[in-house]
């Protein structure tokens, strides 16, 4: 043995030998006897009378030929005998320490030097490319079903192989002396702050243009395998035997600024420059005064570095892969198009379908990746156990515990609705990203893998479904109103059925996920909370965008849609009807009133998009038949073929969302009418029905008749049938045949004649009575209504409402700008714009002034007018 150490100390004696290579070939090719070799040579070293310093040398060429032979390695070559060779480094305090140095980076705050590390090497082998924009190498025949099974079955045992080798090696450094600790979770924080930049909305629109680059980030691949490290780590207090240990996690950590976080053991730096759920208004978050803790436990430290990892790596990848998804969508529209055009040999759809291989390819490389199924299960429990710590934080007001100041909530506490108002500091500390990492984990499982959801069960989800409750429809818990929606999105993820779920997507049915709406602890609030985030996102006071407004509420649809079907939760969308039926017309617009108020704006807005995006496909789609297109330049007419698909999006987009809009309403009116024909609501409800079943069955129903109606979703018999069904189910209100009547805009007496021929056809013959009831009292109402219109014909001026032009009943002054309106007028008004309509100022339905002196000259007027008639 010592004429082995002075050979690798002295290589130069022996120059006709390459020593090193030698030597690292016994432990590469795992030869006989070789790891006690390895470690004969360790400890021989130790007991040499030279210093032990003089082997460093030898180590630190052992890891780079080790390194140059991990780097060129795949998920299909890599050799297994390397990771058993840096598990050996890891058992011993001097070799972990020369490997940790070995690991170092030149700079620290450059994210790709972190994969050019021996470490950062290995957590590169992955299923995705080494580098951002690298190419996709496996799936080489992406429509060979049975091959990519098996395919992928291989790819996620070797990535199990490797990532459970990198967790021994760091855990096995965590062991050996606070100095290698401090170095490994160094390395671990600093990769990820040095990485950031990838969770940037910016970075992943980049990544996924051509010619862009270089970048100075890691792959997904590798930050996949560091959160499935990391996961790993994370175990202890997420799995299900011991999910309340959780609760030990100090919710302040992220408030640590990074001058103090060596003096805590914090090896995560940034973090209190995160948004959080709440903050001081009007502080800086750097500058505010946010609990701290005096230090912070391992436990802590790898829930946070979870969470960020999660961000960095999951959510930009299931993001990529949802725009892959659609981009696949849109190719393959693409290539039917262009083979619907041709009669012969085309190379314009040879061309897309190449182009299609390869974007089926990198598709199920990146879904493969996600879909690991051990990375799916340790990240369910994390998801998991992180809402249970999210519900005690948000409850958990006690920051003592045996005379010591103590932030983590330690002990579960009763959660009760409703919530106190009282809101615990701490939740100005948590960031929103961890919020974020829950929805969007909720979100790719109900899209790519539903299955997990039964199989996790009632149990694990129940605390879920806690978390959503509890923070959306709490913005004293968490500010932020679009982030309150997205919860929205995850409780729509939770449905236990999705009519759009691919065939074979879930095998396993519902059961788990219908007993959170039948059986939950806090199942009564889930109405209530769903229309007060749906109310929230227009009342934010910030500018939001139509389309993401939709975007928000397409979710919310879908859960009312399921919500109604079970008796028990009408039954509470019916005590808030009936609460706001008893409050019409106080200070604060009821719930329920106010989610109408808006319901009815969706529907007006989508149907009318809709309707004209229908009769510009007409038109588009009318020209290029006809030929015209032909003559065009070749860059014309694929501007002309661009703009035809972007109309299409849109107009899909306008008929889904205004389909779920009126079948809502359809619902709502089935069962609640005093709402709906309230004298605030009743003429936009007989305006809106009126204006689009005219829409619908008139004589320009023939512009909106495109090539394809079901490729745009666009259905319009089914919505004819809904709007008919709103007509009948409202019949009985006096007051809406009369608003029916009165609409001078759409309604004719024809038009329910219209309507019936048109339901014949689509088979709604069973409604053609009932809707010839409504015509009658329509037609009623119509009459009585020219009678009084001439009874009030020489009303004066002052009489009428300004904005209406009708007499007013509740003559009312509005403070600011001293004009009379009537009060259903302003209160209608009041519920989408809290301002004065004719001078912008704030304005509250409290603050109008009743002019009685106005009031009784009117009733005065009409009692003299009906003694004169009579």
């Amino acid at each position: 043995m010592r004429n082995v150490l002075t050979s690798l100390k002295q290589p130069s004696l022996f120059a006709e030998q390459d020593i090193f290579a030698q030597f690292y070939d016994i432990l590469k090719n795992a030869e006989i006897n070789s790891e006690v070799f390895f470690d004969d040579i360790y400890n021989s070293a130790l007991e040499d009378e030279d210093p032990v310093e003089d082997m460093q040398e030898v180590y630190l060429k052992l890891l780079k030929l080790t390194h140059e032979d991990i780097a060129k390695a795949t998920l299909l070559t890599f050799n297994v005998n390397l990771l058993n060779l840096l598990i050996k480094f890891s058992n011993s305090e001097y070799l972990a320490l020369i490997f940790l140095d070995y690991c170092q980076v030149r700079n620290v705050n450059v994210g790709i030097e972190y994969a050019n590390t021996l470490l950062g090497a290995l957590l590169s082998i992955s299923i995705l490319p080494k580098i951002v924009q690298g190419e996709y190498t496996f799936f080489p025949e992406p429509l060979d079903q049975p091959s990519n099974a098996a395919h992928e079955a291989l790819l996620h045992s070797n990535t199990d192989r490797i990532t459970s080798c990198i967790h021994t090696i760091i855990l096995n450094m965590l062991k050996r002396s606070s100095s290698v600790k401090t170095q490994a979770l160094s390395w671990l924080g600093n990769c990820l702050k040095a990485n950031a930049d990838r969770g940037k909305l910016w970075a992943s629109q980049a990544m996924e243009l051509p010619n862009v680059g270089p970048f100075n980030t890691v792959s997904d691949g590798m930050m996949i395998n560091l959160l499935t490290v990391i996961m790993e780590f994370c175990q202890p207090f997420c799995c299900p035997d011991n999910e309340l240990k959780v609760l030990r996690i100090d919710p302040t950590y992220c408030a640590v600024k990074n001058g103090d976080c060596a003096a805590k053991g914090i090896h995560l730096l940034d973090l209190s420059k995160e948004t959080c759920l709440i903050s001081n208004d009007g502080e800086n978050l750097e500058e505010s005064h946010r609990p701290t803790a005096a230090n912070y436990s391992f436990v802590s430290e790898c829930f946070y570095m979870g969470h960020k990892a999660f961000d960095l790596s999951y959510r930009v990848t299931v993001d990529k892969l949802i725009k892959l998804n659609q981009e696949m969508a849109r190719i393959e529209r693409t290539y039917n198009d262009a083979i619907s055009q041709s009669t012969g040999p085309n190379d314009i759809a040879d061309a897309i379908k190449a182009r299609m291989k390869l974007g089926m390819q990198k598709y199920l490389s990146v879904k493969a990746a996600l879909l690991n199924p051990s990375l799916i299960d340790t990240v369910f429990n994390f998801v998991s156990s992180t809402a249970v710590w999210l519900n005690q934080v948000a409850v958990n007001k006690s920051f003592t515990d045996g005379g010591r100041i103590q932030y983590a909530p330690l002990h579960e506490n009763e959660i009760k609705f409703p919530l106190s108002e009282s809101v615990p500091t701490t939740l100005m500390c948590i960031p929103e990203f961890i919020v974020e990492n829950v929805v969007c984990y909720l979100f790719f499982l109900r899209r790519f893998n539903p299955r997990v959801f039964e199989i996790q069960g009632f149990t694990r989800l129940s605390p879920i479904l806690t978390f959503i409750l509890i923070y959306m429809s709490s913005p004293g818990r968490m500010k932020n109103p679009h982030l309150r929606a997205r919860l929205a999105e995850a409780l729509e993820a939770l449905l236990p059925f999705h009519k759009d779920d691919p065939p074979g997507l879930n095998t396993l049915g519902g059961f788990q996920r219908e007993m959170l709406f039948k059986a939950h602890a806090h199942r009564q609030q889930i109405v209530k909370s769903l229309l007060e985030v749906f109310v929230g996102i227009e009342m934010t006071g910030q500018s939001v965008q139509f389309e993401q407004k939709f975007n928000y509420r397409r979710p919310m649809y879908l859960v009312m849609d399921y919500l109604w079907e079970l008796p028990e939760h009408k039954t509470y969308f019916r005590l808030l009807a009936e609460d706001a039926e008893k409050n019409m017309e106080a200070v604060m617009p009821p719930l329920f009133l106010r989610f109408i108020n808006l319901l009815m704006n969706d529907a007006v807005f989508l149907l009318d998009e809709a309707l004209a995006n229908m009769a510009k496909l007409k038109e588009l789609q009318a020209a290029r038949e006809s030929g015209e297109w032909n003559n065009l330049p070749i860059m014309e007419r694929s501007q002309n073929m661009g703009y035809l698909q972007h109309i299409g999006m849109i107009a899909r987009f306008n008929n889904i969302l205004g389909r779920d809009t009126i079948r809502t309403l359809v619902n709502l009116t089935s069962e609640i009418v005093i709402v709906f024909t309230h004298s605030t609501m009743v003429d936009r409800v007989a305006a809106m029905l009126n204006y689009f079943l005219l829409k619908l069955v008139g004589p320009n129903q023939k512009n909106f008749k495109v090539k394809d109606n079901k490729e745009y979703n666009f259905e319009p018999a089914a919505t004819v049938l809904d709007i008919c069904k709103m007509y009948v189910h409202l019949k009985e209100s006096e007051a809406f045949c009369l608003a029916v009547s009165q609409d001078g805009r759409s309604y004719s007496p024809q038009l329910f004649k219209l309507a019936e021929d048109v339901l014949v056809r689509i088979g709604g013959g069973a409604l053609v009575g009932e809707l010839q009831l409504v015509a009658e009292k329509v037609a009623k109402k119509a009459v009585e209504a020219e009678a009084n219109e001439e009874f009030l014909a020489e009303a004066p001026d002052h009489y009428l409402d300004p904005i209406m032009s009708t007499l007013m009943l509740d003559p009312v002054t509005l403070p600011s700008s001293k004009q009379i309106v009537d009060r259903t007028t302003i209160a209608r008004h009041l519920l989408s714009d809290q301002t004065d309509p004719f001078n912008r100022s704030p304005l509250t339905l409290d603050q109008v002034i009743p002019n009685t002196e106005l009031a009784d000259e009117i009733r005065e007027w009409l009692a003299e007018r009906k003694a004169s008639t009579n």
